[in-house]
């Protein structure tokens, strides 16, 4: 016997190596196999294996779920080391998708569920999650509209739209609904899996799943030897986009041509003489005539920020864990400026194995959020002084003295440092606690589960606010007298908000299967509670900058003041769904939902919310496998009903309050009473909204993946008010009018979703895509009965405005006397359509514009390769379809963009495609909205850029580590739009907002 395996040894030899992921972290369970046979070995709990082969094997295959193939060859080689690259594909049909209350195989998912691996959201150096998620999902629009630190999130949609009240989707972390502190500030280290539910999947969370739901997963436990990982990032952010401005000489020749056409017989220097203009353009007089570049005298050329995590990970068959700490910090771009973020966070899932039955779990997560800014006033407000100061004002004299700026004091350079100007500061503490368990009763495929999660927030914020000094200078008598900013004498504000969230939850589970049959359901009741409790308190005329404390200001009574308030929101519901397949060919899923919320009456406070959806593998049929081309082809439908609770609270019944006024009693005295402020609707529901989706899902040729979806959505009982139809003599003011079930929209369209991947020896890459085309439209809201047809918002988007339609600059006397024009009417002023052709401008050739400024367009491109050690990501986001009114602050209140400045008609530039300079309160700007100022935000941008490089495993041994990653990354790179001045994700009309971020980083990962 002995003889006969030393014979049988000698043509064998042994293989040996690692397993890692593409963090460098070891796989344990990984399956190496030699092609061909039928030989192979699972990886340990360390990633390593040792597998036998004869000696003219020629290759090994590693494999994991979620993770590409990967062939090596292994021709004279004795150890291989292997790192898996994620199957971006997501394709993988045995792939487990987080759905609402459990999971699913990707292979038997029957509704629109869209997710995202916890790995791909690491390659944005974003520091808010929700700005990672751009162009990787399609049907969601992530829209980021500042990049201010701390306050720089995107707002989220699902599939656009569809309704005039709260469109925000549901957020579920680890389960819980409406998680206290919310996804932005997770961070990206520590989640798992990212599901997005987009139709009749959602039905589940009933009342308030008719915007989505989006579900996100946090990393938990894994058996095996403990994996330490630590990562680093350092980036460097500018502006994405900054308007050029006019600079002074240019602002000077506007301000002479604005007094021109006030006073035309004074000529074209009135203000600021040819002289003037040539030294304002020379700097031969910096002190008289200056030049300045506000945006410069305010802002950084870079601000940065960093970011760190560490985490261990591992387990026995007894007990599994998962901790993590990390920390952030943002630098603002005002120079010596005040705006800052910090944040602390940590995490520790840890579950546990009591015996065969039951199993136990804790999650507990706690983060500080720490934000300063320059108090008093919000960025928009600070970066709209940027955009409005003069040109030809210093921000600071030759002397170093500060000036007024153009506004009394308001010097933007000063009032961005908190030392001077006072600082805001913020700090929100974020607990969530969840003790979780389940239990095998003694029915087969019997199991009891259920959960206790406790959540609170408590935000603490202190504002002091402080006077001063600015200086006017007098070029006559070279003199300067001072200027007071900021508050008269200094005062504090502080308030505390403290929310507390409560979450029960209890689930009785059953699976079997039966031959070719499987079933599943469950049946569940679940019930929350979300206390919110608030105190402010305020005090002024403080003698000194040096107390900033609430008992140390003015003791008068009018020196002070506080105020407070509570509510309340508490939601009861019972659930359950039912699964079944037929040999993972047929399916059918069905769900029910019975939701009560406190914010309706007694009589209207639960209701019903099914969903349903089924689906046919055709690739599983007797006559399409063996198939060249259709790896796996699969058709679902779903139909569901929704609703949407979030609406003000305690509208069913009166809501009063008190009001100053004088009363008519012989002596007449100003008195307070009670009024109404809006009166009761008892019968006040929810939205509904009625979901119906058909798709198709396809794997060609094993790399090529398709999925089509094609949605309907028809949403009623929307919140409105009939002020159209409540005529005056009621007496009922508009204010007092209850929001009445009445308003209906319709939202359709279609996503397309492609990838592609292909691996060639040691090189591999893939190509994806995704379009999401939604469309809304207002079917019904209360409209006075005479609205003109053109003006009528039924028919059209939400949001869609009405516009007087430019048709150009008129650009000479003769022309306006040829066509219908407002009154005062001069030469470079618009030219508006005389749309409804009677002769003459006025409020009816105003038409409803037929878009807004959430896109119907969103589209997504991603790319990715790996050779050996080096791997490259790209990708990009855009959106079409969408617009943004934007009239900025101009004339003798404010400076110019650079592109209405140097394209503007003037008497010199009758050609001028802008209008003649004047105030933006100016008859033509104001008073009038035209399509002039709608500017198109369609955009294509480079959202993320990854190259990394991943040390061999030899170079990590000798340096006592499992793995070792280096990258460097970018975001917001470039920026393809038609829009100029503006970023094209902005949505205030002036186009004051801290402005979004472009970013670059360099990285570092290390696995232990």
């Amino acid at each position: 016997m002995c003889a006969f395996q030393a014979r049988a040894q000698s043509g064998e030899r042994v293989i040996s190596g690692t397993v890692t992921d593409e963090r460098g972290a070891p796989v344990p369970g990984a399956s190496v196999v030699v092609k061909g046979t039928t030989t192979g070995v699972p990886t340990g709990v360390n990633g390593t294996y040792s597998i036998r082969v004869a000696d003219n094997a020629q290759t090994l295959v590693f494999s994991f779920i979620g993770y590409l193939k990967t062939e090596q060859d292994i021709a004279g080689k004795s150890k291989i080391d292997v790192q898996l690259a994620p199957d971006s594909r997501s394709t993988n049909l045995n792939e487990v998708v987080v759905v609402g209350y459990g999971t699913q195989k990707k292979a038997t998912l029957t509704g629109s569920v869209a997710t995202v691996k916890g790995e791909e959201l690491l390659k944005s150096p974003q520091q808010n999650l929700s700005n990672s998620l751009a162009g990787r999902v399609p049907g969601l629009v992530a829209s980021n509209t500042s990049g201010e630190p701390g306050a720089d999130g995107s707002s989220l949609l699902i599939r656009g739209r569809a309704t005039t009240g709260d469109n925000r989707p549901l957020i579920v972390i680890d389960g819980v609904a409406n998680r206290l502190g919310g996804l932005e500030r997770i961070d990206p280290n520590d989640i798992e899996s990212f599901s997005v539910l987009k139709d009749a999947a959602a039905a589940i969370y009933g009342a308030q799943a008719a915007n989505g739901v989006i579900l996100i997963t946090t990393k938990k436990g894994k058996t095996g030897a403990p994996t330490l990982s630590y990562s680093y990032n350092q980036g460097f952010s500018q502006p994405a986009n900054l308007p050029k401005l006019a600079d002074a000489p240019t602002f000077a020749t506007l301000q002479n041509e604005i007094a021109y056409y006030r006073n035309p017989t004074g000529g074209l220097n009135q203000v600021y003489s040819a002289d003037d203009i040539t030294k304002f353009g020379n700097g031969s007089d910096p002190l008289k005539y200056p030049n300045t570049n506000w945006e410069k005298e305010v802002l950084k050329n870079v601000a940065l920020q960093d970011k760190q995590s560490f985490s261990i990970r591992g387990g026995s068959d007894a007990v599994n864990y998962y901790v993590s700490l990390g920390n952030q910090y943002q630098d603002g771009l005002y120079k010596n400026g005040a705006s800052k973020y910090k944040q602390n966070n940590v995490l520790a899932n840890i579950s546990m194995k009591v015996n065969d039955r039951l199993k136990l779990g804790l999650e507990l997560a706690y983060r500080r959020e720490d934000r300063n800014s320059p108090a008093g006033n919000s960025s928009a407000t600070l970066f709209g002084l940027v955009y409005n100061q003069y040109p030809i004002i210093p921000a600071f004299y030759p002397n170093g003295l500060p000036s007024p700026g153009n506004a009394g004091g308001q010097n933007p350079a000063l009032m961005v440092n908190g030392d001077v100007i006072g600082n805001a500061k913020s700090v929100t503490s974020v607990f969530n606690g969840t003790l979780t368990g389940s239990y095998q009763l003694p029915v087969k495929g019997l199991s009891l589960d259920g959960f206790l999660a406790v959540d609170q927030s408590a935000n603490n914020s202190k504002t002091f606010q402080q006077p001063y000094l600015t200086y006017l200078y007098d070029k006559v008598a070279n003199t300067y007298t001072t200027v007071h900013g900021g508050q008269s004498t200094p005062q504090l504000s502080q308030s505390t908000q403290t929310i507390d969230l409560i979450t029960t939850n209890l689930k009785l589970n059953y699976k079997r299967t039966f031959g070719p049959h499987t079933f599943s359901a469950f049946v569940a009741a679940e019930q929350s509670q979300i206390n919110d409790q608030n105190f402010n308190a305020y005090r002024i005329n403080y003698l000194s900058t040096n107390l900033p404390e609430l008992s140390q200001g003015g003791s008068l009574p009018t020196d002070q003041g506080n105020g407070g308030g509570s509510t309340r929101v508490a939601r009861q519901n019972y659930f359950g769904r039912f699964n079944y397949d037929y040999n993972e060919k047929y399916l059918l899923e069905f769900s029910l939902r019975d939701d009560g919320s406190s914010n309706f009456g007694p009589l209207h406070r639960f209701g019903l919310f099914p969903g349903v959806s089924a689906g046919w593998r055709i690739s599983q049929e007797s006559w399409m496998k063996g198939s060249k081309i259709f790896t796996d082809l699969k058709l679902r439908a779903s139909y569901g009903q929704l609703g949407n609770d979030r609406i003000p609270a305690n509208q069913y019944f009166d809501n009063l309050g008190y009001s100053s006024g004088v009363f008519a009693t012989g002596n007449q005295v100003n008195a307070t009473g009670i009024t109404y402020y809006t009166l009761a609707n008892p019968v006040v529901g929810w939205e509904v909204s009625k979901k119906f989706n058909v798709a198709v899902d396809a794997l060609l040729f094993n790399s090529l993946s398709v999925s089509v979806n094609v949605f309907k959505e028809k949403r009623y009982n929307l919140l409105a008010q009939r002020n159209a139809s409540v005529p005056g003599v009621t007496g009922i003011g508009s204010s007092q009018i209850p929001y009445e079930n009445i308003g209906k929209t319709n939202n359709n369209g279609f996503e397309v979703e492609l990838n592609y991947n292909k691996q060639i020896n040691d090189f591999r890459f893939n190509i994806g895509g995704n379009f999401t085309y939604s469309k809304n439209k207002v079917v019904f809201l209360d409209e006075a009965p005479n609205t003109l047809s053109y003006q009528k918002y039924t028919g059209l988007p939400i949001g869609s405005s009405l516009y007087y339609q430019a048709i150009g600059v008129f650009k000479s006397q003769a022309e306006i006397d040829a066509y219908p024009h407002l009154s005062g009417t001069i030469p470079g002023d618009l030219k508006y359509e005389d749309y409804n052709k009677d002769n003459k401008i006025d409020a009816s050739d105003r038409v409803r514009s037929n878009k807004s400024n959430v896109p119907e367009i969103i589209y997504g491109i991603t790319a990715g390769a790996s050779y050996k050690n080096f791997d490259m990501s790209l990708l990009f986001s855009g959106q079409g379809n969408a617009v943004q009114y934007i009239l900025p602050d101009a004339g003798t209140i404010a400076n110019f963009p650079s592109s209405w400045a140097d394209n503007r008609w003037s008497p010199n530039n009758t050609n001028g495609t802008y209008p003649r300079a004047d105030d933006r309160s100016g008859t033509y700007f104001a008073n009038q909205r035209s399509t002039f100022w709608l500017r198109n935000t369609a955009f294509l941008r480079l959202k993320n850029v990854q190259l990394g490089y991943n040390f061999s495993q030899n170079v990590a041994s000798k340096l006592k580590v499992h793995a070792i990653r280096l990258y460097v990354s970018g975001f917001n790179l470039l920026t393809v739009t038609s829009l100029k001045d503006y970023d094209p994700e902005g949505q205030n009309e002036t186009g004051y907002f801290y402005p979004q971020q472009k970013l670059y980083n360099i990285g570092a990962n290390i696995t232990f």
